[in-house]
């Protein structure tokens, strides 16, 4: 299996907010980068990621190559 190592502002940019709970407000919103922080720091899933590192202060997300 390939996999492909992207920052939290690509997988925030390219995750489809439909895997995640719904905003209320704004169903339609893209997932902001806070939210893909909060979920790291609280150890709760992230869909599509294989494994996460961070390297110094910058999180680095495994996803498959085809993500």
């Amino acid at each position: 299996m390939k996999t492909k190592q992207i920052s939290v502002t690509e997988y925030a940019s390219k995750i489809d907010p439909n895997h995640f709970r719904a905003n209320r407000k704004n169903p339609n919103a893209k997932i902001t980068q806070q939210a893909i922080k909060y979920r790291i720091i609280n150890n709760m899933h992230l869909p599509e990621v294989i494994k996460y590192n961070r390297v110094g202060k910058v999180h680095v997300l495994t996803v498959d190559a085809n993500f």
